[in-house]
Order: C-alpha cells, then sequence, then structure tokens
C-alpha cells in the first residue's frame, strides 16, 4: 500500500496582539495629562486666569484685573462688571487714563473690538464705571462681615493684627489716625477704602475708618475689588495732620 502523501505545512497564523481583540483595552489606557496653555497665570482665586489685551494701550493682562465692557444689539457699550456677560467682549486697564480714553466717542477701541458700530457715553459711562466698582467694594465688606472675618477700628486691628494680613482705611481718615495706625502696625502696607460713612452703612454699624480682614477666598477678593476701583478713582488729596487721642473712635480728615 502506497505512503500517504505528507499534509502541507500550515501558514503561521498571524499574530493579533490583546489590543486589537479587546475593544476596550485602548479605552482603558490613561490619558495623558493636559497641557496648561501659554498666556495663562493663576488670579487671586487660584484658577487658571486668561489673558486679555487693553483696547487703548495693548498691554496684555489678567482678565480679572481688568475692566470688561460688552455691547449691546443697539450698540451702546456698557460696563460688565462680573464679566459674565454672553458675547464678545473689549478689555480695558483698571487705570483712570486707559478707562478715560477709551470712553471717548472718538477714541475708536471698542469699534475696533466689537468689530461694529458702536454708542459709547463718554464721561458719564467712566463715572458709572467708577460709582459700580466703588459699590462693589462695599459689597464685598458687608459680606465679609456677615461671615464674621472682618474687623472694625484701629485699637482692635492693632490688638489682633497677627491673625489679619489685610488692613484698609478708609479715604477720609485723617492724617493724625494714620500716623497712629502705621506706628501700631509697625508700618504694614494697607490698601484705600472708601469714606467711614459708607463702610459704615456697609457693615452694618458706625462709621468707622480701619478695618482689617482674616485670610480666604474672600479677602483676596475683596482685594482684588480695591485695587480695581482703586486704579480708576484716583487717590484723594492727603488729609490734614490732626491732633489725635488714644480713643478707639476713627476720625476722619477735618474740613
Amino acid at each position: 500500500m502506497p505512503a500517504k502523501p505528507p499534509s502541507p505545512p500550515r501558514e503561521n497564523a498571524p499574530n493579533v496582539s490583546a489590543t486589537s481583540t479587546n475593544p476596550t483595552a485602548a479605552s482603558t489606557k490613561k490619558k495623558p495629562r493636559r497641557q496648561v496653555k501659554k498666556g495663562r497665570r493663576r488670579s487671586v482665586l487660584d484658577v487658571e486666569e486668561p489673558q486679555r489685551s487693553c483696547v487703548v494701550c495693548r498691554a496684555t493682562s489678567d482678565a480679572s484685573s481688568m475692566l470688561r465692557f460688552a455691547r449691546a444689539p443697539d450698540g451702546v457699550v456698557a460696563f460688565d462688571v462680573a464679566a459674565r456677560v454672553p458675547g464678545r467682549g473689549a478689555w480695558v486697564c483698571a487705570n483712570a487714563r486707559c478707562l478715560d480714553k477709551a470712553v471717548e466717542p472718538r477714541q475708536g477701541g471698542f469699534a475696533r473690538a466689537f468689530d461694529a458700530a458702536v454708542v459709547v457715553g463718554g464721561a458719564a459711562l467712566a463715572a458709572q464705571v467708577r460709582a459700580v466698582l466703588r459699590a462693589d467694594v462695599l459689597s464685598r465688606l458687608g459680606l465679609l462681615r456677615r461671615a464674621g472675618d472682618l474687623v472694625l477700628g484701629r485699637d482692635e486691628v492693632a490688638r489682633r493684627q497677627d491673625e489679619l494680613p489685610f488692613v484698609a482705611l478708609a479715604d477720609d481718615l485723617s492724617a493724625g489716625s494714620r500716623h497712629e495706625v502705621s506706628e501700631q502696625l509697625a508700618g504694614r502696607a494697607t490698601s484705600r477704602l472708601p469714606s467711614m460713612a459708607e463702610i459704615g452703612a456697609a457693615v452694618g454699624g458706625r462709621p468707622v475708618g480701619v478695618v482689617a480682614a482674616r485670610a480666604g477666598g474672600a479677602t483676596r477678593a475683596l482685594a482684588a475689588a480695591i485695587e480695581r476701583w482703586a486704579g480708576v478713582d484716583p487717590q484723594p488729596t492727603a488729609a490734614p495732620s490732626t491732633p489725635t487721642s488714644s480713643s478707639s473712635t476713627d476720625e476722619p480728615a477735618a474740613d
């Protein structure tokens, strides 16, 4: 009986990897970490901060430190204090020079930014911006007061200064009281605030010229709001020096 011919050699099967047979394997791979885009910084609230350019001087800065304006359908330009109005925005540095220049009807910065015809309110719009920023500062003071994070009066602030990183003085506090506060705080830097009467109304009490706050996000947000307001609202003339006593009542500047 003739021998049976040998079977032909089997071809090698293709080497199929586990990833091709398991459709879910590729999706379970660890995704690469998202890269932080260039041109972004951290804001006072420790979040990624976009950069914006001023329509007047073209300088670039953090969006939270600048002023945003929006355009209504009828072309009227309005101040967007919270920077939340949908659509395109125009940005201006938070200083008096850029603000006053931007609101000039013939300046053209807003028209270029919106790429459309605009109606700009001129000096009235600048005054509205200053008033809104002032009110924003006072509102944040009230929030801190209700949260129990605000300390009022120069004696109480001086006594607890080690736990209070933020200190601010009313614009109309007398020069004598300012000097006394500086000595009590060993020359620590202080921020500006509106008048003593406005501060008192905001915190629900008597007029007060020295305010301090505990560390926290709300305090950092207040400091940022003060910086924007103080930038567009020029520093008032220094109060005349007047004798002061060691009482706990903060003294307004003499007329």
